[in-house]
């Protein structure tokens, strides 16, 4: 008999345990992943995204792969979407998809209750989005992931904190973001200077010639 209360006490201890883990697993913020991204940033963005459940309730998820296929996407997807309770947002992104090198995957999903509280062509348009504009910097020396990944991520908390009239302590704010634009208008400012530069010793070059 007391061998029986105690089966049902440990029984209902797992199960609230399981209940407690399962709930919490995607509670505020969680990360998966094998890209190049730092413990430095990685520990940023947990802080951005603890904050912002904290003040909004809202779950962020994001899954970064080196490769992923169709099936391996869907599963992901599915998985997280199950597990995650509005409101929430799930991102997630692979450098390479179903085998193809020059191909990659970037998607975007949310609970019902968030659309319109976040602009995705700010974060993913090919000319200036916050994370876009920096993941698309194949040739450069050193891999920009964590970089377009902080700056994305920080825009995303930032227009959800927004829509919901709050500020997050942790923002790196608009000062960021501002050199980094900053820094983009002076490299291609560069381009256009070499380039001219370019196109007048080649125009010297013909008249000397001719």
């Amino acid at each position: 008999m007391v061998n029986r209360y105690i089966c049902k006490a440990v029984l209902k201890t797992v199960l609230l345990l399981s209940v407690i883990f399962s709930t919490s697993l995607f509670a505020s913020y969680s990360y998966e992943g094998d890209v190049n991204i730092n413990d430095k940033t990685l520990a940023k963005m947990k802080e951005m995204g603890d904050e912002l459940f904290e003040k909004t309730s809202i779950s962020t998820a994001i899954v970064a792969k080196e490769f992923m296929d169709k099936s391996g996407f869907l599963e992901v997807k599915d998985k997280y979407l199950k597990e995650l309770k509005a409101p929430y947002v799930l991102w997630i992104f692979a450098k390479k998809y179903d085998k193809r090198d020059s191909v990659g995957i970037n998607q975007m999903f949310s609970s019902k209750d968030l659309e319109g509280k976040f602009d995705k062509s700010s974060m993913f348009s090919p000319f200036g989005g916050s994370f876009t504009k920096l993941i698309v910097i194949q040739k450069s020396k050193s891999d920009p992931t964590a970089a377009a990944f902080l700056n994305g991520y920080a825009d995303l908390t930032d227009m959800l904190a927004e829509s919901h009239g709050v500020k997050l302590d942790s923002s790196i704010g608009s000062e960021t973001r501002s050199t980094m634009d900053i820094a983009r208008v002076l490299m291609y400012l560069t381009f256009f200077v070499i380039f001219i530069w370019y196109l007048k010793v080649k125009f010297f070059k013909k008249e000397e010639n001719a």
